[in-house]
């Protein structure tokens, strides 16, 4: 597979008055293919928005290097290539829509780009179709729930086609429904449209439907793999200060109880079925 991102011994350091400087990454080494959807999770403060940051250069390295599709984020002339290659989706819709209508705000990013009418049309229409907003094409933004309006915001990012979103908590502030919404057009970019996903957030139920898990703690890289590699070590991620998943706890519990599960259970249809498995031999 073709290598989207790749950070090499990267460390970021923020300025904190003349001084004092707060180191927010670490010699951090990951990389990223093309067509991936990884989950980053950590506290707060963990480090995780801040690699986000550097996936399209809205921040750059103050040692190392970070590299999209090969490009070194430190080069300038190539700073236009690399933020058309991967979007970036932030937590607050609000601050990402602009427009009075559904498909002004959506058109906004192409217009900008100096793309012919009739293609910002096309592009306007597949972006709403992807994201479920066709029907409220020419409805106020601001009048849209907190999930439809995260669906916008992403729509825009559409418009502009990237190769890879990079969504930084875009569920924080929503409720489950809005949440549900988001993360479902989320998995739909990355299994329909092979759009790479790197995916920050702070719920666990969400992260389990990624691909692949990162977890950050103090700026560092400390975990990766396959969420039922990250999510059935309870202890350490216990340690890091992070939860499980609810059905991951459930099993726990259950097996204190001397009911039998097999390890890893990280969903609720493989708690029915585990359940289903365990009544059917008492």
């Amino acid at each position: 597979m073709t290598e989207m991102f790749r950070l090499e011994n990267v460390w970021h350091r923020y300025s904190e008055g003349e001084t004092v400087e707060r180191v927010a990454l670490k010699d951090v080494t990951l990389s990223i293919k093309q067509g991936e959807f990884v989950a980053v999770i950590g506290h707060n403060g963990s480090g995780k928005s801040t690699l986000a940051k550097h996936l399209n250069a809205l921040l750059l390295p103050t040692e190392g290097c970070v590299l999209v599709k090969g490009w070194d984020t430190r080069d300038a002339k190539h700073l236009w290539d690399i933020r058309q290659t991967a979007g970036m989706v932030f937590q607050n819709p609000d601050n990402q829509i602009v427009a009075t209508a559904v498909e002004e705000d959506v058109a906004f990013g192409p217009e900008n780009l100096g793309i012919p009418a009739a293609e910002i049309r096309r592009r306007v229409d597949e972006a709403l179709k992807i994201v479920g907003m066709t029907e409220y094409r020419r409805a106020a933004p601001h009048l849209l729930s907190g999930g439809q309006k995260q669906r916008i915001a992403i729509a825009g990012v559409l418009a502009m086609q990237p190769e890879a979103m990079i969504l930084d908590e875009p569920t924080a502030m929503l409720d489950p429904s809005g949440r549900r919404e988001v993360m479902e057009t989320v998995l739909r970019l990355n299994r329909q449209e092979g759009i790479t996903i790197v995916y920050i957030t702070h719920f666990m139920e969400e992260a389990v439907q990624a691909g692949r898990v990162v977890v950050m703690d103090g700026g560092q890289k400390v975990l990766d793999g396959v969420p039922r590699e990250v999510f059935t070590q309870v202890a350490e991620l216990r340690r890091l200060g992070l939860d499980v998943p609810q059905v991951t706890e459930l099993a726990q519990h259950l097996a204190r109880r001397g009911i039998k599960l097999q390890p890893g259970i990280l969903t609720v249809e493989e708690m029915e079925a585990e359940l289903c498995r365990y009544v059917s031999q008492m």
